[in-house]
């Protein structure tokens, strides 16, 4: 899935920039912030492979934030 961000095309055929990439990265590491809240507040774990996506997605942002 995270491999797909990466990799994918812009809208001209092109490759995408590092800044395009993270902003995506970035959107998923948001949109899945309810596993890492909900094993905090519940105790219930994170599935693994959500884990390994985190931390891959981690390890691929580049530029800073922009907060």
């Amino acid at each position: 899935m995270l491999e797909q961000i990466i990799n994918q095309e812009d809208e001209l055929g092109g490759v995408r920039s590092q800044f395009d990439i993270d902003i995506d990265l970035r959107a998923f590491l948001k949109d899945t912030d309810w596993y890492v809240i909900r094993e905090s507040e519940t105790g219930i774990a994170m599935p693994e492979e959500i884990k390994a996506q985190r931390e891959f997605a981690r390890n691929q942002i580049h530029s800073p934030s922009l907060k």
